[in-house]
């Protein structure tokens, strides 16, 4: 009981966090999985922050800043209030349709118990992330143990962010003992917000059976949930990048303010997250700006990166990407196993092929560019690593995908949406003319 209330207890917190900073107008319990999601990336990246700057990441700095950023929402929105938003349009539900729903919720359900259940696979987790967040809350952001020397043993990749290690580390004092499972729960809940999240971003511009099949197709993925139990850092990484992009497309329908700052924020928590979030984001940011110039604002985001890479410089600490152009004879290899994994039907159904299809189909190929680019960025990575090759894809080429596969599942509604819009268009056109 004391890892489902802790936890749980944790999670509340970053939930009243994120409602805080969505404002009045979005506290309805659809908003949630949104609320949760900006939260956790708020509080975990100001007290990651915070451990540059001396402090240690406990529970007392995460409370202290999760009430900062709870007051600062509120004055911020009581003296600059967003249009008052009502609830979500009533849209009718089918019976397949609600069943759909349905369906969805209790496989996440579900998905969540098997989190609160499940200690993580990953030797990652045990070996390099929960120790990290461990270190930071007994002795705060020590350079001796990520700079190479003489007189401690330094942690592996020690040029990661650590927002990860932040987030499981409060689990684990919420809980009040080394208990490995708050990984894999905390990541259930995560990817559970993001669901959330997704249904509720693209409720207002997709109609409600495409995106119940869409959402389907996603929590029915069998790796979905074997990463969860993984405990994957990659996992978070393409959570707050597919949000990120879900977010990107609904302002370039509405240009709403709120949508582009979500965009930029979600940007910047991936940016905490992995190392490989950099060129990423920067990615996504020149996609975006081939479908609106505004878009280049969220290279703002880019700046949330600064404070690690300061300090990485400032201690010595070594990065791991070197670029070697006699080393191209691995991206054919690597291009090989990373393509087995995304068109495999027993790992992620057919997430990848049907975005691609639905592209085609609804004569939208240059969204293609989101997965394309964030594709081409991995096998990049593959080309520019130190490691023998064979043995960097056989323990990572099954997960550093997965902001290719959920860039993919934000797509498939809203594609699907578009060819049965031209599809309708083109009825009434025919109609108009007499044609049958």
């Amino acid at each position: 009981m004391r890892l489902v209330a802790g936890v749980l207890a944790v999670n509340a917190a970053f939930l009243v966090v994120g409602y805080a900073l969505l404002g009045p107008s979005r506290w309805r319990p659809s908003w949630a999985g949104v609320a949760l999601l900006v939260g956790v990336g708020s509080v975990g990246t100001l007290v990651f922050l915070a451990t540059m700057v001396g402090l240690h990441a406990s529970l007392a700095v995460a409370a202290v800043v999760a009430a900062a950023v709870a007051v600062c929402g509120l004055v911020f929105w009581r003296r600059a209030p967003g249009p008052r938003e009502g609830p979500p349009p009533p849209r009718a539900l089918g019976p397949l349709t609600g069943a759909a729903f349905g369906v969805v919720i209790a496989v996440c359900a579900i998905g969540v118990v098997g989190g609160f259940r499940s200690s993580p696979w990953l030797d990652d987790v045990w070996g390099i992330w929960l120790p990290k967040g461990l270190a930071l809350w007994h002795h705060g952001l020590d350079e001796r143990l990520f700079a190479p020397n003489g007189d401690y043993v330094t942690f592996g990749v020690p040029d990661y962010p650590l927002w990860w290690s932040v987030i499981t580390s409060l689990d684990v004092q919420a809980v009040g003992g080394l208990d490995v499972r708050v990984v894999c729960a905390q990541l259930a809940l995560l990817t559970v917000a993001f669901v959330g999240a997704v249904a509720r971003l693209l409720w207002d511009c997709v109609r409600p059976s495409v995106l119940a099949g869409s959402l389907l197709l996603l929590v029915l993925s069998p790796e979905l949930w074997r990463h969860v139990q993984g405990g994957l850092a990659d996992l978070p990484l393409a959570i707050y990048l597919a949000l990120a992009l879900a977010a990107g497309a609904r302002w370039l329908q509405t240009h709403e303010p709120f949508l582009l700052a979500l965009t930029g924020f979600s940007l910047a928590v991936a940016l905490q997250i992995k190392t490989e979030a950099l060129v990423e984001v920067a990615a996504l940011v020149v996609v975006g700006a081939l479908f609106s110039r505004r878009l280049l604002w969220a290279a703002l985001a880019l700046l949330a990166a600064v404070p690690w890479l300061a300090w990485r410089f400032a201690h010595e600490v070594p990065g791991r990407a070197e670029l070697d152009l006699t080393r191209a004879e691995r991206v054919p290899d690597a291009a090989r196993a990373v393509a087995e994994h995304l068109f495999d039907p027993t790992e992620w159904l057919v997430i990848v092929p049907l975005a691609v299809v639905l592209a085609l189909v609804a004569r939208q190929p240059r969204v293609l560019l989101v997965p394309g680019a964030l594709l081409a960025i991995v096998l990049t990575a593959y080309w520019m690593d130190r490691d023998e090759i064979d043995f960097v894809l056989a323990t990572s080429s099954y997960r550093v995908i997965d902001p290719v596969v959920l860039s993919a599942a934000v797509l498939i509604p809203l594609l699907a949406e578009s060819f049965l819009q031209q599809r309708e268009s083109l009825r009434e056109d025919r109609a108009l003319v007499g044609e049958p």
